[in-house]
């Protein structure tokens, strides 16, 4: 495998403590690094830019599930960033 299809397929193993965890520290990291409106201004750009470039044209079929992406992966920012609000109250 190329590196990018390491990256892409490594899920995170552990025990359940573990992956919650894990789970804490990606969603602090990534609202730390990109807050939610940063976050969903990035997700726009990236989906405009599949839309608008020149290199190759999507089917109808592949730009519709382009859009169903985007629209449920700004759903799970969204959600992600109501959980890692509520990470950051005191226990």
């Amino acid at each position: 495998m190329y590196p990018n299809e390491l990256f892409l397929h490594k899920k995170p193993t552990g025990t359940p403590a573990e992956l919650q965890e894990f789970a804490k520290t990606v969603l602090k990291y990534f609202f730390e690094t990109y807050p939610l409106d940063e976050s969903l201004e990035m997700l726009w750009r990236m989906i405009q830019q599949s839309f608008y470039t020149k290199r190759f044209v999507l089917t109808d079929a592949e730009r519709g599930n382009l859009i169903a992406y985007y629209e449920n992966l700004h759903a799970v920012i969204l959600a992600a960033s109501i959980v890692n609000e509520e990470l950051k109250k005191p226990a």
